[in-house]
């Protein structure tokens, strides 16, 4: 029967046939183990920061302690300043007398010399502004409280200016220096931790500055020139005085010539 011979054929063909192969599904990749510890974040600026370090660590990084023997310049209290001598092999540096404070700026009576433990005083004719700034890159030797006076009195300072500041707390301007009160010349010490001295500062270039607008707004008074009262005579007539009444009145003695 023909149709029987073809339907052998057909199944015949298809048992010849390779079998399809079958496509493999595509493995998909583990997901990498969590790293154990914080993850860096990323600033503003693009740089990594590393987790766990604080502003300040960013900003100033690292910084040399006194066991690093760095003594030329500075703040310290004496117990650093004493370690820092030592670890840099010089320790005859250092002064019992540095344990009540000093500074290598010399334009301040040292507290050994004065009597008083951890202050400073401006001294005659000189900058406030430049002999903070010299206290301050030191050498310095002093209570961790002065220094922060002395950094705090630095802000007020920077905000008011060299030029004011020394007008009003030390100046190598003979004028200016003479005159400022003795108890308002520039001294840094540590019974001025719990007072608002800075506060009283600007207080003080407040009211200079009100005083000299006043000066400036108020008008000079006109030279009047010194008159002598015209004396009547009768008639209503009106006469220069006679040169012994301009005499007396002015406080002038005369003299008088004898023949």
């Amino acid at each position: 029967m023909p149709a029987l011979a073809e339907l052998e054929q057909v199944l015949a063909s298809q048992e010849a046939a390779p079998a399809t192969p079958e496509v493999a599904e595509p493995e998909v990749a583990a997901a990498p183990a969590e790293t154990a510890g914080a993850v860096p974040e990323v600033a503003d600026n693009g740089a990594v920061v590393d987790p766990g370090e604080t502003a300040s660590e960013q900003a100033f990084g690292d910084k040399p302690t006194a066991q690093s023997g760095d003594i030329d310049g500075g703040m310290y209290s004496p117990a650093e300043y004493q370690a820092a001598c030592t670890a840099a092999g010089t320790p005859d540096k250092w002064d019992d007398r540095y344990a009540s404070g000093h500074t290598e700026a010399t334009q301040w009576t040292q507290p050994y010399d004065s009597g008083y433990d951890m202050t400073f005083r401006l001294q005659h004719g000189q900058s406030a502004s430049q002999a903070l700034k010299d206290f301050i890159a030191g050498p310095t030797i002093a209570d961790w409280r002065t220094i922060a006076i002395a950094l705090e009195i630095d802000e007020v300072r920077d905000g008011m200016g060299d030029t004011k500041f020394d007008q009003l707390f030390g100046s190598k301007v003979s004028g200016d220096d003479a005159r400022i009160p003795p108890s308002q010349r520039l001294q840094i010490s540590v019974g001025m931790y719990t007072v608002p001295f800075a506060a009283q500062m600007e207080a003080l270039a407040e009211q200079k500055d009100e005083s000299l607008d006043a000066s400036e707004e108020e008008p000079a008074a006109p030279a009047v020139a010194a008159q002598v009262e015209e004396k009547p005579v009768e008639g209503g007539v009106t006469q220069e005085p006679a040169p012994e009444l301009v005499a007396e009145e002015l406080g002038i003695e005369r003299e008088q010539e004898f023949a």
